[in-house]
């Protein structure tokens, strides 16, 4: 099998209202892309093959406090307009997950990250690595940023990756279009649709 359930990982990232739920901070700048790519229905149907097919599934959020991004130093234009619009800002309806990806029993959350890369400041090396899991099928948002950044390091750390092609979206298609089509190519391991990975998953 290309994916072994006692082996794999399912890495949702940052399935969050302020993402991916009408009302949501960051909703209207990622939802024409959303709506071409039809990405969260398709993340709903890898999430639930991978749920059936008994594959661990790790939530990997990201969250924010009011006093990250303002005094740093080195804020890049992103850390800027996160601190002005208190994007996934704990304790808040933006930061929860999204109904449709809520943690299962027996699913884990990884500590939430700040930085673009999941794996930064966070114990989802830990809880990947204890399970003896290598092989991750990434999905979620944004395509460009999180998803990218955490699947870069993820391959420099060791780990069989996946990209899973219209479970992903960011704010404009140019964006989507040149990390899928000119990036991935370069280092994933493999890079699927959400329907390619249903069938192998099935």
């Amino acid at each position: 099998m290309a994916y072994p359930s006692d082996r794999t990982a399912l890495v949702v990232v940052d399935a969050t209202n302020d993402f991916i739920s009408e009302g949501g901070k960051a909703w209207p700048g990622v939802r024409d892309v959303l709506a071409e790519v039809g990405t969260v229905a398709t993340m709903k149907r890898v999430l639930d093959a991978a749920r059936a097919a008994g594959i661990q599934v790790l939530h990997a959020p990201m969250e924010t406090q009011p006093w990250d991004y303002g005094p740093w130093k080195h804020r890049t234009p992103s850390h800027d307009g996160m601190f002005a619009a208190q994007l996934f800002r704990a304790g808040t309806w933006g930061a929860e997950f999204h109904p449709d990806f809520v943690p299962a029993e027996g699913e884990v959350v990884a500590t939430p990250h700040k930085t673009f890369n999941a794996f930064h400041g966070t114990d989802l090396d830990t809880q990947l690595r204890q399970r003896d899991l290598d092989h991750l099928i990434l999905c979620g948002l944004t395509t460009n940023t999180c998803v990218d950044s955490t699947g870069r390091d993820a391959v420099e750390r060791g780990y069989h990756v996946t990209f899973v092609s219209d479970a992903v979206a960011t704010f404009t298609m140019e964006m989507q279009q040149a990390t899928i089509e000119q990036n991935w190519p370069r280092y994933a391991h493999r890079i699927l649709t959400g329907a390619e990975l249903v069938t192998e998953l099935g």
